[in-house]
Protein backbone atom coordinates (compact mmCIF):
# COMPACT_ATOMS: atom_id res chain seq x y z
CA UNK A 1 0.00 0.00 0.00
CA UNK A 2 1.18 3.52 -0.75
CA UNK A 3 -0.22 6.82 0.56
CA UNK A 4 1.10 9.97 -1.10
CA UNK A 5 0.87 12.54 1.69
CA UNK A 6 1.76 15.59 -0.41
CA UNK A 7 -0.04 16.43 -3.66
CA UNK A 8 -1.80 19.48 -5.10
CA UNK A 9 -4.61 20.18 -7.53
CA UNK A 10 -3.15 23.57 -8.43
CA UNK A 11 -2.44 24.44 -12.05
CA UNK A 12 1.23 25.45 -12.25
CA UNK A 13 1.15 26.31 -15.95
CA UNK A 14 0.00 29.94 -15.79
CA UNK A 15 -0.13 30.15 -19.59
CA UNK A 16 -3.18 27.86 -19.65
CA UNK A 17 -6.33 27.69 -17.58
CA UNK A 18 -7.23 24.28 -16.16
CA UNK A 19 -10.38 23.33 -14.31
CA UNK A 20 -9.61 21.71 -10.92
CA UNK A 21 -11.66 18.69 -12.02
CA UNK A 22 -9.28 18.18 -14.94
CA UNK A 23 -6.30 18.32 -12.59
CA UNK A 24 -8.01 15.91 -10.19
CA UNK A 25 -8.65 13.47 -13.04
CA UNK A 26 -4.95 13.65 -13.97
CA UNK A 27 -4.08 13.02 -10.32
CA UNK A 28 -6.23 9.88 -10.18
CA UNK A 29 -4.71 8.62 -13.43
CA UNK A 30 -1.19 9.18 -12.05
CA UNK A 31 -2.13 7.40 -8.81
CA UNK A 32 -3.43 4.38 -10.66
CA UNK A 33 -0.36 4.21 -12.89
CA UNK A 34 2.02 4.46 -9.91
CA UNK A 35 0.19 2.20 -7.47
CA UNK A 36 -0.82 4.96 -5.05
CA UNK A 37 -3.85 3.97 -2.98
CA UNK A 38 -4.63 7.34 -1.41
CA UNK A 39 -3.49 10.95 -1.75
CA UNK A 40 -3.41 13.82 0.73
CA UNK A 41 -4.27 17.03 -1.16
CA UNK A 42 -2.91 20.33 0.17
CA UNK A 43 -4.74 23.51 -0.82
CA UNK A 44 -2.81 26.72 -1.39
CA UNK A 45 -2.06 29.83 0.66
CA UNK A 46 -3.04 31.78 -2.44
CA UNK A 47 -6.38 31.59 -4.25
CA UNK A 48 -6.89 32.52 -7.89
CA UNK A 49 -8.08 30.95 -11.15
CA UNK A 50 -5.19 28.47 -10.97
CA UNK A 51 -5.47 27.56 -7.29
CA UNK A 52 -8.86 26.54 -5.86
CA UNK A 53 -10.14 27.72 -2.50
CA UNK A 54 -10.47 25.00 0.14
CA UNK A 55 -14.28 25.20 -0.12
CA UNK A 56 -14.02 24.50 -3.84
CA UNK A 57 -11.78 21.52 -3.15
CA UNK A 58 -14.27 20.22 -0.56
CA UNK A 59 -17.17 20.57 -3.01
CA UNK A 60 -15.17 18.78 -5.69
CA UNK A 61 -13.49 15.98 -3.70
CA UNK A 62 -14.80 16.04 -0.15
CA UNK A 63 -16.67 12.73 -0.49
CA UNK A 64 -14.03 10.91 -2.54
CA UNK A 65 -12.48 8.02 -0.53
CA UNK A 66 -9.27 8.27 -2.59
CA UNK A 67 -8.23 11.58 -1.03
CA UNK A 68 -7.82 13.49 2.23
CA UNK A 69 -7.88 17.30 2.21
CA UNK A 70 -5.52 19.60 4.11
CA UNK A 71 -6.30 23.31 4.37
CA UNK A 72 -3.61 25.75 3.30
CA UNK A 73 -3.44 28.78 5.61
CA UNK A 74 -3.79 32.20 3.97
CA UNK A 75 -2.14 34.63 6.39
CA UNK A 76 -0.11 37.50 4.94
CA UNK A 77 -0.27 37.14 1.17
CA UNK A 78 -3.20 39.55 0.69
CA UNK A 79 -6.21 40.96 2.53
CA UNK A 80 -8.14 37.66 2.56
CA UNK A 81 -6.65 36.04 5.68
CA UNK A 82 -8.07 32.63 6.58
CA UNK A 83 -11.06 32.93 8.91
CA UNK A 84 -9.95 30.69 11.79
CA UNK A 85 -13.55 30.22 12.96
CA UNK A 86 -14.53 28.80 9.54
CA UNK A 87 -11.35 26.72 9.38
CA UNK A 88 -12.13 25.19 12.75
CA UNK A 89 -15.66 24.40 11.55
CA UNK A 90 -14.24 22.56 8.53
CA UNK A 91 -11.85 20.62 10.76
CA UNK A 92 -14.56 19.75 13.30
CA UNK A 93 -16.79 18.51 10.47
CA UNK A 94 -14.02 16.30 9.14
CA UNK A 95 -13.93 18.13 5.81
CA UNK A 96 -10.21 18.80 6.24
CA UNK A 97 -7.84 16.79 8.41
CA UNK A 98 -4.90 19.07 8.81
CA UNK A 99 -3.42 22.53 8.25
CA UNK A 100 -0.62 23.50 5.84
CA UNK A 101 1.60 26.51 6.53
CA UNK A 102 3.52 28.27 3.76
CA UNK A 103 6.20 30.30 5.62
CA UNK A 104 8.55 32.19 3.36
CA UNK A 105 5.99 32.24 0.58
CA UNK A 106 3.40 33.98 2.74
CA UNK A 107 5.93 36.39 4.34
CA UNK A 108 5.97 35.04 7.88
CA UNK A 109 8.38 32.78 9.74
CA UNK A 110 7.58 29.29 10.98
CA UNK A 111 7.72 30.45 14.61
CA UNK A 112 5.71 33.66 14.08
CA UNK A 113 3.82 34.38 17.35
CA UNK A 114 0.67 35.32 15.40
CA UNK A 115 0.15 31.60 14.65
CA UNK A 116 -0.77 30.77 18.24
CA UNK A 117 -4.50 30.57 17.45
CA UNK A 118 -3.80 28.19 14.57
CA UNK A 119 -1.77 25.92 16.83
CA UNK A 120 -4.44 25.86 19.49
CA UNK A 121 -7.03 24.75 16.92
CA UNK A 122 -4.68 21.97 15.78
CA UNK A 123 -4.14 20.84 19.39
CA UNK A 124 -7.85 20.93 20.21
CA UNK A 125 -8.86 18.78 17.23
CA UNK A 126 -5.68 16.67 17.11
CA UNK A 127 -4.88 17.41 13.48
CA UNK A 128 -1.31 17.69 12.13
CA UNK A 129 0.27 20.93 10.95
CA UNK A 130 2.27 20.53 7.74
CA UNK A 131 4.94 23.18 7.12
CA UNK A 132 6.72 24.10 3.94
CA UNK A 133 10.42 24.03 4.78
CA UNK A 134 13.55 24.71 2.76
CA UNK A 135 13.90 25.65 -0.89
CA UNK A 136 11.07 27.65 -2.43
CA UNK A 137 9.49 27.37 -5.86
CA UNK A 138 9.25 31.18 -5.98
CA UNK A 139 12.21 33.56 -6.07
CA UNK A 140 10.05 36.09 -4.21
CA UNK A 141 9.82 33.86 -1.12
CA UNK A 142 12.16 34.23 1.86
CA UNK A 143 14.25 31.15 2.63
CA UNK A 144 15.23 32.17 6.18
CA UNK A 145 11.58 32.16 7.25
CA UNK A 146 11.22 28.53 6.11
CA UNK A 147 14.29 27.03 7.81
CA UNK A 148 13.46 23.66 9.45
CA UNK A 149 15.29 24.52 12.68
CA UNK A 150 12.43 26.92 13.45
CA UNK A 151 10.08 23.92 13.68
CA UNK A 152 11.84 23.06 16.92
CA UNK A 153 10.29 26.20 18.46
CA UNK A 154 6.80 24.99 17.59
CA UNK A 155 7.49 21.42 18.72
CA UNK A 156 8.58 22.66 22.14
CA UNK A 157 5.86 25.29 22.55
CA UNK A 158 3.04 23.03 21.34
CA UNK A 159 3.87 19.48 22.49
CA UNK A 160 0.29 18.31 21.85
CA UNK A 161 0.53 19.09 18.12
CA UNK A 162 2.10 16.85 15.48
CA UNK A 163 4.15 18.74 12.87
CA UNK A 164 5.32 17.65 9.42
CA UNK A 165 8.43 19.19 7.88
CA UNK A 166 7.73 19.10 4.16
CA UNK A 167 10.45 18.30 1.61
CA UNK A 168 12.86 17.13 4.37
CA UNK A 169 13.76 20.82 4.75
CA UNK A 170 15.83 20.55 1.53
CA UNK A 171 18.71 21.50 1.46
CA UNK A 172 19.01 21.51 5.28
CA UNK A 173 18.74 17.74 5.70
CA UNK A 174 21.03 17.57 8.73
CA UNK A 175 19.06 20.27 10.52
CA UNK A 176 15.82 18.42 9.79
CA UNK A 177 17.38 15.18 11.08
CA UNK A 178 18.27 16.92 14.36
CA UNK A 179 14.75 18.33 14.79
CA UNK A 180 13.29 14.84 14.20
CA UNK A 181 15.80 13.17 16.53
CA UNK A 182 15.02 15.66 19.31
CA UNK A 183 11.22 15.92 18.98
CA UNK A 184 8.84 12.95 18.96
CA UNK A 185 6.00 15.17 17.70
CA UNK A 186 7.77 16.11 14.46
CA UNK A 187 7.60 14.14 11.20
CA UNK A 188 8.96 14.87 7.73
CA UNK A 189 7.83 13.98 4.23
CA UNK A 190 10.21 13.17 1.39
CA UNK A 191 8.30 15.18 -1.22
CA UNK A 192 9.49 17.85 -3.62
CA UNK A 193 13.16 16.88 -3.88
CA UNK A 194 13.04 17.33 -7.65
CA UNK A 195 11.01 19.13 -10.30
CA UNK A 196 9.64 16.78 -12.91
CA UNK A 197 11.55 13.48 -13.02
CA UNK A 198 14.76 12.57 -11.24
CA UNK A 199 17.83 12.40 -13.46
CA UNK A 200 20.31 9.64 -12.64
CA UNK A 201 23.12 11.67 -11.08
CA UNK A 202 20.80 13.88 -9.06
CA UNK A 203 18.80 10.87 -7.89
CA UNK A 204 22.01 9.20 -6.65
CA UNK A 205 22.95 12.41 -4.85
CA UNK A 206 19.55 12.68 -3.15
CA UNK A 207 19.49 9.02 -2.18
CA UNK A 208 22.80 9.46 -0.37
CA UNK A 209 21.65 12.65 1.37
CA UNK A 210 18.52 10.91 2.66
CA UNK A 211 20.53 7.86 3.75
CA UNK A 212 22.92 10.13 5.66
CA UNK A 213 19.96 11.79 7.32
CA UNK A 214 18.50 8.41 8.31
CA UNK A 215 21.85 7.36 9.80
CA UNK A 216 21.84 10.48 11.98
CA UNK A 217 18.20 10.40 13.12
CA UNK A 218 18.00 6.66 13.71
CA UNK A 219 14.77 4.79 12.98
CA UNK A 220 13.41 6.25 9.70
CA UNK A 221 10.13 4.37 9.98
CA UNK A 222 9.16 6.30 13.08
CA UNK A 223 8.88 9.79 11.60
CA UNK A 224 9.21 9.82 7.80
CA UNK A 225 6.31 9.95 5.33
CA UNK A 226 6.08 9.17 1.63
CA UNK A 227 5.07 12.13 -0.56
CA UNK A 228 5.82 13.45 -4.03
CA UNK A 229 4.61 17.07 -4.47
CA UNK A 230 2.70 16.03 -7.60
CA UNK A 231 2.22 17.60 -10.18
CA UNK A 232 5.54 19.43 -9.62
CA UNK A 233 7.24 16.04 -9.26
CA UNK A 234 6.36 12.86 -11.11
CA UNK A 235 4.77 9.95 -9.24
CA UNK A 236 6.52 7.17 -11.19
CA UNK A 237 9.96 8.71 -10.72
CA UNK A 238 9.28 9.14 -7.00
CA UNK A 239 8.29 5.51 -6.61
CA UNK A 240 11.67 4.55 -8.09
CA UNK A 241 13.47 7.01 -5.80
CA UNK A 242 11.73 5.53 -2.76
CA UNK A 243 12.69 1.99 -3.79
CA UNK A 244 16.32 3.15 -4.14
CA UNK A 245 16.49 3.93 -0.41
CA UNK A 246 16.52 0.14 0.21
CA UNK A 247 14.73 0.26 3.54
CA UNK A 248 13.86 -2.79 5.59
CA UNK A 249 10.28 -4.00 5.23
CA UNK A 250 8.92 -2.59 8.49
CA UNK A 251 10.42 0.90 7.98
CA UNK A 252 9.27 0.89 4.35
CA UNK A 253 5.66 0.11 5.30
CA UNK A 254 5.67 2.76 8.03
CA UNK A 255 6.90 5.41 5.61
CA UNK A 256 4.77 4.20 2.71
CA UNK A 257 1.44 4.28 4.52
CA UNK A 258 1.24 3.52 8.24
CA UNK A 259 2.53 6.88 9.53
CA UNK A 260 0.29 8.83 7.16
CA UNK A 261 -2.75 6.71 7.98
CA UNK A 262 -2.27 7.42 11.68
CA UNK A 263 -1.53 11.14 11.34
CA UNK A 264 -4.39 11.91 8.94
CA UNK A 265 -6.82 9.31 10.31
CA UNK A 266 -7.18 7.51 6.99
CA UNK A 267 -9.32 4.37 7.06
CA UNK A 268 -6.95 1.94 5.33
CA UNK A 269 -9.53 -0.84 5.30
CA UNK A 270 -11.37 1.13 2.60
CA UNK A 271 -8.18 1.13 0.52
CA UNK A 272 -7.48 -2.63 0.50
Amino acid sequence: MLIDCHVHINNYDSTQLADPRQTADKLFAAMQESGVSHAVILTSYFVNEHRPHVDEAIALLGDDPRVTLIEGLRWRVDDTRTDLFRMEERIAAGQVRGIKLYPGYDKYAINDPSLEGVMRIAAKHKVPVMIHCGDTYSKHAKLRQAHPLLVDDLAVDYPDVDFVICHLGNPWFQDTAEVLYKNDNVYADISGLTLGDFHYEFERYMVQRVRDMITYMGDPGRQLLYGTDWPLAGMKTYRKFFDSLELDEDARDNIAWRNAARLFRIDVERLR
